[in-house]
């Protein structure tokens, strides 16, 4: 699947079911220059997300139900603790998720209403 953020084009790793959802990132070592993970909820709401078992920093890009972007938060970084892991949360609701390297947001300049173009992507 791919992704289109302004002339930027990345390929994306789909989590649209619960359990891809719950494990997104997890424990890999970290994600190929130009690829993001999408994460597809059934709803528009204040879908939050956590860096437990991560193993590296990452941009977040939420988008509501038009693909347009709402909230971003830049270079998170992994927890230390299960204990100490902050739920971090969009600024409005969101019904996508974009996690990306960390940086990529700076590099390319990405800002909060922008539209992101994800083709493949069937809209219900």
């Amino acid at each position: 699947m791919r992704v289109r953020i302004k002339r930027r084009e990345f390929r994306a790793l789909l989590a649209d079911s619960f359990m891809k959802r719950a494990i997104g990132l997890m424990f890999r070592d970290g994600l190929q220059e130009g690829t993001c993970m999408l994460f597809v909820f059934n709803e528009e709401a204040r879908q939050g997300i956590w860096m437990h078992n991560m193993r590296f920093a990452i941009d977040v890009i939420w988008l509501d139900s038009g693909s347009k972007i709402v909230s971003l938060e830049r270079n998170l970084q992994p927890c230390k603790s299960a204990f100490n892991c902050r739920t971090h949360y969009p600024d409005g609701d969101a019904k996508y998720i974009l996690e990306m390297r960390a940086g990529t947001i700076a590099k390319n300049g990405i800002k909060i209403g922008s539209k992101v173009t994800i083709p493949d992507l069937a809209r219900t």
